[in-house]
């Protein structure tokens, strides 16, 4: 119950200088707060400048940077980013642009590296042998679209998330075959209910667009298109890079993160870093080993890091200058270690996000390989990623290589005005 002295005071707020009141709206580190102060009158509304709302909105929401521009109305922003992050979760739009290390020369259509941003469970990262154990990079694009959202591709994903994986990497991995396929395979024998209307709306358009090609393939940006650049065998898929030099680039903030490993196969991640990017990210940053070389310093220390490890290693403070790891929680059973890298320059376009460390194998069986999904300890905002794997789990006869089957991150997204949408069926 609010008193006459709080009432009291709240005036004698309001009558503050408007640049006294602008003063006192940049402490404020909460969007909320934020927007509960504009409302109180037109007077503080005014104050509160798009330079403010920038500030506010970038505390609030993992380094968000929103041009000033932008913020002509900063509370409609505010109000629509909160909307955003009560609805979070996967968050989908990131798409493979690059690898230093391309697919298996048995399924280079199958296994290359757009799989291991894509969230459908049979969907893999195997990479051609990598001689020598040297950091495997891939670097992912958020462009926020490029998906066929027809049949409810967010419901679609969690069901199948939450079926036998064994059974459908077994059943499916070795195809082309798209999400509506594959749901409509594994629940069309499924009687009413919201299942089966999709799968009676995935059969209709099957039916209505066979005879244009194979409906059921893999189309647009999901099609897997990539070339071969320069001398050091870096793989790119030009189309996504086109994408990510647009102007107004979208903006994932990551809450989470989650690393799904093959079942299966003979040698699934066990070690790596995922790389964040503030702006998007580019062939160069793969091709000019810069990236590989820091993974491979860090290296020795993520593949002794375990249980035991403690909340906050000195020695992963060593790897990462002016940071504070802190050690992430999984939300599974899985006794690997994940530590999220906060703190560093704030300013800085590639930064460490995080580092994990599976057990070996001799604790689980290949059909039986543990997942990691873990919060983290603060947002950060991103616009592309890269995820290098610095160790395998190696039980091949001689070729060891990588296998992984999706790295992705938990969160919501923010579209600028001006942001141009990548439709599902585009095509380069």
């Amino acid at each position: 119950m609010r008193t006459r002295s709080d009432v009291a005071r709240q005036r004698s707020l309001l009558k503050l200088p408007e640049d006294c009141l602008r003063n006192v709206a940049l402490f404020i580190d909460c969007d909320v707060d934020a927007a509960r102060l504009a409302l109180t009158s037109r007077r503080v509304m005014r104050s509160m400048t798009p330079t403010v709302w920038a500030q506010i909105l970038k505390a609030s929401h993992g380094g968000l940077k929103i041009a000033a521009a932008d913020l002509d109305d900063g509370l409609r922003v505010a109000a629509r980013l909160a909307a955003a992050r009560a609805d979070e979760g996967p968050v989908d739009g990131f798409w493979a642009l690059a690898t230093n290390c391309g697919a298996a020369p048995y399924g280079q259509q199958v296994f290359w590296a757009d799989a291991l941003f894509r969230r459908e469970p049979w969907r893999i990262y195997c990479s051609r042998p990598n001689p020598g154990g040297a950091p495997v990079l891939c670097a992912a694009a958020f462009l926020a679209g490029g998906d066929d959202e027809r049949f409810d591709r967010r419901y679609m994903l969690d069901r199948l998330e939450e079926e036998d994986r064994v059974y459908i990497q077994a059943s499916f991995r070795q195809g082309r075959t798209n999400l509506a396929y594959v749901f409509d395979d594994v629940y069309g024998h499924v009687e009413g209910g919201r299942t089966s209307r999709i799968c009676q709306e995935i059969q209709r358009h099957f039916e209505q667009q066979q005879e244009f090609g194979n409906p059921w393939f893999r189309s647009g940006l999901s099609a897997t298109i990539y070339h071969i650049r320069g001398n050091d065998g870096i793989e790119v898929d030009a189309r996504v890079e086109r994408l990510a030099a647009r102007p107004h680039p979208a903006t994932a903030i990551a809450t989470g993160i989650t690393i799904r490993r093959a079942m299966s196969f003979t040698c699934p991640a066990r070690c790596g870093i995922i790389y964040g990017f503030r702006r998007p990210p580019r062939v160069s940053d793969i091709s000019d080993g810069r990236l590989k070389d820091l993974a491979a310093a860090a290296a020795p220390t993520i593949c002794e890091l375990g249980p035991l490890s403690g909340e906050s290693p000195n020695a992963l403070k060593d790897c990462f200058e002016d940071t504070k790891p802190v050690r992430l929680t999984p939300r599974n059973a899985c006794a690997c270690a994940c530590y999220q890298i906060v703190g560093g320059d704030q300013d800085a376009e590639v930064f460490p996000l995080a580092v994990f460390c599976f057990r070996s194998r001799e604790d689980w069986d290949l059909e039986n390989i543990p997942d990691m999904r873990a919060t983290l300890a603060v947002p950060v905002a991103i616009q592309g990623m890269v995820v290098a794997v610095v160790e395998t789990d190696d039980h091949s006869d001689g070729e060891a290589n990588v296998d992984l089957e999706y790295v992705g991150i938990e969160g919501y997204a923010y579209v600028p005005p001006g942001h141009e949408p990548v439709p599902p069926d585009h095509r380069l």
